[in-house]
């Protein structure tokens, strides 16, 4: 030992001829990503870091000897300061704490593990079905190409003993060499960089951000379906959205704040959480045309016919009993003001008596007549007596159907109010159908086509980050 190291300098050159450079290969060999913070974009690796050079002023005989090898410590020989460029820390982990290994013609071996946190240019774009490309560039930071020329000594990075990541698969790490000529110097400064490929384990994030986002945003469907009367509607709508809003949140801590690109997954929330604000006011729209009818406004024509009679059919929203009764009801007046109607011709008005009306007929009459609250209680009136009455006796007659008719208006008024609040409640109910039917094809085609972009990564994605 003290033969071979005799006049050695570890801080020096180890070149004989002045016109050659030393040839320093560099071998990565990747063991375990530790983790990949995407916030803070570093990325955090258990690496072993293999470097051969040849060092001619250690050589001996090793048939004389019989030494094969020797491992020195690392102060005694001369040792490539090979630098990481993106390091997150300040130096190489390990570099200094492990021998190198000495051969017979020189050959110097230096392995040693590494931990190595490097900043990482992170995508997220696709998340989580993204696809990672970090690069780990080696240089040496004093020693320019035409003193110590660093080369890669496998076209990719050894990945046999790799640990598998409950997160990260790794795809690959392929090597490329580059020179690089400064503006501060005129010598060219070779680097080595490893492509670290890592594909993300996507499970976790469907079943703890995706799904639940779709379930949530779903259930503001059934907001739709619940009666107004509930007076749950908008609550149901708000809870929603809060949720949608926490699940956002949590996405946006995950992600690194970076204003270039924004993950889709992002998009997809924020278009959930538009749509659920939509249907909120969707909602309160409903509400609105369901206590309208409370103030007395009576319906519009043209939307009774627009909405009632032809959406109405289409979207299968049937009719209460007290709108189809008022439709029987018209008709029949209709049919009873014409003049052929059974019976009607053959009253003499001008006669004391009652013509040959059906008794059936009349039966029939005064049963209408009682089920739709004396709509022809006037008619009353013009009904002959077949027998001779006193005077008393006819203005108490006249006195009763005078009352009549008062009760009859009164009826007659609140009959028309709740057929107003009836209408007005059934525009309602239709117009929540269509809400309904628009939000359902509105979310579907948001999740469909945001969810497809999303698992559909650019293949070329790992080529795009080498160049």
């Amino acid at each position: 030992m003290d033969e071979l190291f005799e006049g050695y300098s570890p801080e020096v050159l180890p070149r004989c001829n002045p016109r050659d450079a030393v040839q320093v290969q560099l071998g990565l060999a990747v063991r375990q990503i530790v983790e990949l913070n995407e916030p803070m974009q570093i990325l955090e690796t258990n690496t072993w870091v293999r470097m051969v050079w040849n060092d001619c002023q250690l050589t001996w005989n090793a048939t004389e000897t019989g030494i094969k090898n020797i491992a020195v410590p690392y102060h005694r020989v001369w040792v490539p300061d090979i630098t990481l460029y993106d390091n997150a820390k300040n130096v190489l982990g390990g570099l200094q704490q492990y021998r190198p290994n000495i051969y017979p013609n020189g050959d110097v071996y230096y392995n040693f593990p590494s931990v190595i946190r490097s900043l990482c240019k992170v995508d997220v774009t696709y998340f989580p079905f993204d696809t990672q490309v970090c690069k780990l560039q080696f240089g040496s930071w004093s020693y320019h190409g035409w003193d110590l020329n660093l080369t890669r000594k496998n076209p990719a990075a050894d990945t046999s003993s790799f640990v598998a990541n409950g997160e990260w698969d790794i795809i690959g790490v392929p090597t490329e060499r580059k020179e690089i000529i400064y503006q501060c110097c005129p010598e060219p400064y070779p680097d080595v960089r490893f492509y670290v490929q890592m594909r993300r384990k996507p499970l976790f994030y469907v079943l703890n951000l995706i799904f639940p986002c779709t379930l949530i945003s779903t259930m503001a469907f059934l907001g739709f379906l619940l009666p107004p009367d509930a007076g749950e509607k908008v609550s149901l709508e708000i809870t929603v959205l809060l949720s949608l809003a926490v699940f956002l949140l949590v996405v946006s801590e995950t992600m690194p704040a970076d204003s270039e690109t924004f993950p889709y997954i992002g998009v997809y929330f924020a278009c959930a959480m538009g749509l659920v604000s939509l249907s909120c006011l969707m909602t309160v729209t409903v509400l609105n045309l369901h206590f309208k009818g409370q103030f007395g406004k009576r319906l519009p024509p043209w939307v009774r016919l627009v909405f009632l009679d032809c959406f109405g059919r289409i979207l299968l929203v049937k009719k209460t009993d007290k709108l189809t009764k008022c439709d029987d009801m018209k008709k029949l007046a209709k049919a009873y003001d014409n003049p052929g109607f059974p019976g009607r011709s053959t009253i003499d008005e001008d006669s004391n008596h009652n013509g040959p009306i059906d008794a059936g007929y009349r039966t029939a009459m005064t049963s209408v007549l009682s089920d739709h609250s004396g709509d022809k209680m006037a008619d009353l009136k013009d009904v002959k007596l077949d027998f001779d009455t006193s005077t008393e006796v006819m203005s108490l007659l006249k006195k009763q159907l005078d009352c009549l008719d008062k009760i009859q208006d009164h009826m007659e008024e609140r009959r028309r109010e709740s057929l107003g609040m009836d209408e007005w409640r059934k525009l309602a109910q239709v117009l929540d159908r269509i809400f309904m039917v628009l939000f359902f094809l509105f979310q579907f085609g948001t999740s469909a086509l945001i969810l497809v972009r999303i698992t559909s990564a650019d293949p070329d994605v790992m080529h795009l980050h080498m160049e």
